[in-house]
Order: structure tokens, then C-alpha cells, then sequence
């Protein structure tokens, strides 16, 4: 009681606040039911929470959305974009003004080169919309998707210190696991994927499922995976039990882009990455691939036929190639890429590739068609500076915490952009470009830590030389110097 008065004496504006909730819920409890007044408390305590915790609501947004539309999903509602982009822009919210309310006086963190292109670019991103609108819809829902689900996150990771971004990666992990009993459920009690190649945890009647989300979530639980090992150095029991359902789960999903994403990140981890002794790289790819190969004999034969389907078109019989998701991605890319050369310069517009959709699902293809050449190489500027950044602060540090970091949103990056080259949707790809957030940030950091180092090191040397004249004074005619002893 003593400490809850002294807190307000010291801060009466969290007693106000909470006198305003209590008046509020009370009125609401006055004029609707007890029902609605336990949601409102619900959503206050959780926004409140997130608030505190802004890494959490960065990696509900990264890796948690399948979660919620589960949720909506169960609760037999539809989706729509109003409660959709609600939820997105309660995280948002949560995320920046939590942030800057916890890194306020703690630290200042200047812009870098990947942050000035990353502004650079989507400044072009909204001033071409602005010259080549064309009234089109497809661009104008691609254009407001942009601040929330990728300006919001990449600058909301900006405002994480070090301990934070170590539990915004572990959360991403969290959030997957919590989807395996969920999953193995309607696996088990939905008999529509006894037909249906993919798998994702929810599926809606209007908007159908997404089973990229829902593999992308799994091979970034593993890569989450992966580097937790390599930082401890020790392959623990409960390791390997959420190993093996998530690596089923990612292939029983039918996502093909994060499966390639996720074996080029493990080639990657073979070759530089990890921190670990080669031989127990070697050890541990082995019994991953291994897993990967036993989960494709487990898969139904549906799910297999749509990996199939990349390397023989034949296997997936249709007389409408847009039927197959692979021909249409190529008669998407096609279209982009002849855009791109009629208008090499300007390009097409943002939102008006592809004939208008503005999804040609690839990442450059995309940027070239919709910005032209100046817009393809500010894009790929921006990735080599990420790759440089990424690959310096990897050699520059020692094998421990700080390597981990570095090592894993490096590879959330590779993953991301391989990603980017089946499903690039610049409006809404939060992975690429949060993750340049992200490897943005660690290299601020480490950099940051490594100057305050220095600068301890000279202030104890500076006091050190400081005190040796007090010191010589205060041990006075019991001290000889090397020159006074010889001449004696």
C-alpha cells in the first residue's frame, strides 16, 4: 500500500489513467452488458501489456497474424480488411509508441545507409503512385497497405535496444509453437486436407487460407531454432520435439517459396554461419535434410504433386495454365518484365505491373516494371549495402551473444529474400524488408556498444594517469625510480 502511494504521489497520471478505465468500464457496464465490458478489459490490459512489451507486438506481427485469423476462424466470423488492418494498426500503435516511450533518454540511434535507402526507396514508392495513380484499385490497396505492414515494422525494430531484439526473435519462435497442436487438430478433425494439397490453420470461406504465411512461420520457428542451438552449443531433448512437427508442418503446408527460402538459409548456415565446429554443422544439416526428406514420404500425394510441379509442369493437369499457380506466377513475371522494357526508365507506376495487379511475385521483376531502372538499382543498392553490413559486423565480432544476433537477422534476410523472388508484394512484404530492419539495427547497436567500450577504456586509462602523481606523493620517500636506484 505504501509503495502503490508513493507511485502516485511521484506520478499522478497513472492514477488518473486508472480512474478514467474504472469510470469507463463502469459506464459501459451501465449502459451494455458484463460480456462486453470483460472484452473491453481484455483488449485495455492487452494493449497495455504490448505497450510495454513492443517486441512482442513486432513479432505478433511478423510471425503471429495466422494466430489471430485462427482465432476468427474458430469463432465462425468472416475476415475483412476494416478488422484486419484494425489489428495491424493496434500492433502498430503498441509497437511505436511503446518504443519510443521505453527508448526515450536511453539512447540515440543515427540513421545509417540501409535506413536512407530504405526511406529513399519508398519515398519513390508513394510519389510514383502519386504521378501514375491510373486510378487503379489494385494500387491504391497496395499503397495504404505499405505504412503499416512494412514502414511501421522496419522503424519499430529501430527502436529496440539489444535485449529486446533478442526476445522479439524468441517470441517469432514462440508464436509458431504455439500453432503445432492447433494444426495437427485440424489436420486430424478437418476432413477437407484429406483432398486439399495445401494446408494452412485457417481457411475462410471468402478469403480462402494462406499457406505461404503459414509455412513462412515454421521455417522461421526453425531458423529461430538453429541459431539457439548453435549459441548454446547443445542439442537439448525439447529442441528436437519442436524440430520434427514443424518441419512436417512446413512441408505439409504446399508453400514451396519458404521451403527453397529455408533449405538456402541451411546452405548458408553449412557454409559461414552458425558459430559452431563444422563437424557439428555438418551433424546437425544431416539430420534436418533427413527430416526434410522423411516429411516429403509423409505429405499426401496431392502435397507432393504441387512440389512436383516445379521441376515437371505435367504432373497438375488443367486446360486453364493460370490454374497452376507456377504457369500463372510466369504469366504474371512475363507481363512485368515486357512493362519494364517498353518503359525502362519511369516504369509502369506503383500497383500498375502485371497488367494492373501489381503482383508479379518477384521482388526485382516488381521494382523494375513499377520504378524502372533507377528504382532497380536504388532496390538492389539497398540489399548489397544489408549483404556488406551483414557480412562485416558477422566477421568483426566474436562467437557469442552478439555474433547470434547478427547471425540470425542475417538470415532471416537471406531468407527473406529468396522469399521475395516467389511472392514479393512490395505493399505488404514485411519479412524483406523487416528483416533489413533488423540487421539495420543490430549493426547500430554493435557499433553503438563498441564506441561506449573505447570510451570506458580511455576514461579508466585517463584516471589511471590522473592518480599516479597522488599515488607517488602519498608513498613519498619509500619511492625510487629505476634512474635513482642505478645511481647509487
Amino acid at each position: 500500500m505504501n509503495n502503490y502511494v508513493r507511485t502516485v504521489s511521484s506520478n499522478p497520471y497513472k492514477a488518473l489513467v486508472g480512474v478514467f478505465v474504472l469510470a469507463f468500464c463502469g459506464l459501459m457496464l451501465a449502459f451494455t452488458d458484463s460480456w462486453t465490458v470483460i472484452k473491453l478489459m481484455f483488449g485495455i490490459f492487452s494493449f497495455w501489456l504490448l505497450f510495454r512489451r513492443p517486441e512482442l507486438a513486432l513479432a505478433i506481427q511478423f510471425n503471429g497474424v495466422a494466430l489471430y485469423l485462427y482465432a476468427i476462424y474458430k469463432l465462425r466470423l468472416e475476415t475483412s480488411t476494416l478488422g484486419t488492418g484494425t489489428f495491424y494498426g493496434l500492433m502498430a500503435l503498441a509497437y511505436l509508441a511503446g518504443g519510443l516511450h521505453l527508448a526515450a533518454g536511453r539512447r540515440s540511434l543515427k540513421l545509417n545507409r540501409i535506413d536512407a535507402l530504405f526511406a529513399l526507396l519508398f519515398s519513390i514508392f508513394f510519389i510514383s503512385y502519386a504521378l501514375f495513380s491510373l486510378d487503379n484499385p489494385e494500387a491504391y490497396r497496395k499503397v495504404y497497405y505499405a505504412p503499416l505492414l512494412v514502414i511501421a515494422p522496419y522503424f519499430g525494430l529501430q527502436l529496440l535496444n539489444r535485449e529486446q531484439i533478442n526476445r522479439f526473435f524468441l517470441y517469432c519462435g514462440f508464436l509458431a509453437v504455439l500453432m503445432i497442436l492447433p494444426s495437427f487438430y485440424e489436420l486430424w478433425a478437418n476432413p477437407f486436407y484429406l483432398e486439399y494439397g495445401r494446408f494452412s490453420i485457417f481457411i475462410f470461406a471468402d478469403k480462402g487460407d494462406n499457406p505461404i504465411q503459414f509455412g513462412i512461420a515454421f521455417a522461421t520457428l526453425l531458423i529461430v531454432l538453429l541459431f539457439q542451438i548453435a549459441e548454446q552449443r547443445k542439442l537439448k531433448l525439447w529442441h528436437v520435439l519442436i524440430a520434427i512437427p514443424s518441419i512436417y508442418l512446413m512441408v505439409r503446408s504446399g508453400a514451396r517459396g519458404p521451403l527453397i527460402s529455408f533449405v538456402v538459409v541451411l546452405v548458408a548456415y553449412v557454409l559461414w554461419l552458425g558459430g559452431m565446429r563444422p563437424r557439428n554443422r555438418w551433424i546437425m544439416i544431416s539430420a534436418l535434410a533427413a527430416l526434410l526428406v522423411a516429411a516429403f514420404f509423409l505429405v499426401p500425394g496431392r502435397t507432393f504433386d504441387m512440389y512436383q510441379a516445379l521441376v515437371d509442369q505435367t504432373i497438375i493437369t488443367s486446360r486453364d495454365p493460370s490454374a497452376n499457380s507456377v504457369q500463372e506466377r510466369m504469366i504474371l513475371i512475363d507481363m512485368a518484365i515486357k512493362e519494364f522494357l517498353e518503359h525502362p526508365l519511369m516504369g509502369v507506376g506503383t500497383g500498375n505491373s502485371s497488367g494492373g495487379i501489381g503482383y508479379p511475385h518477384n521482388a526485382l521483376v516488381e521494382v523494375a516494371a513499377e520504378f524502372g531502372i533507377f528504382g532497380l538499382l536504388l532496390f538492389l543498392t539497398l540489399c548489397a549495402f544489408v549483404t556488406v553490413t551483414g557480412v562485416k559486423y558477422l566477421r568483426g565480432s566474436k562467437q557469442g551473444r552478439q555474433d547470434w544476433l547478427m547471425n540470425l537477422a542475417f538470415s532471416f534476410f537471406i531468407f527473406g529474400w529468396v522469399e521475395a523472388l516467389f511472392s514479393a508484394y512490395m505493399g505488404g512484404d514485411m519479412l524483406l524488408y523487416g528483416s533489413m530492419g533488423m540487421v539495420s539495427v543490430v549493426a547500430k547497436i554493435t557499433e553503438q556498444e563498441a564506441c561506449e567500450r573505447v570510451k570506458d577504456s580511455d576514461r579508466t586509462e585517463t584516471t589511471s594517469v590522473a592518480s599516479w602523481p597522488k599515488t607517488q606523493a602519498a608513498i613519498g620517500p619509500w619511492f625510487k625510480s629505476p634512474r635513482n636506484v642505478e645511481m647509487k
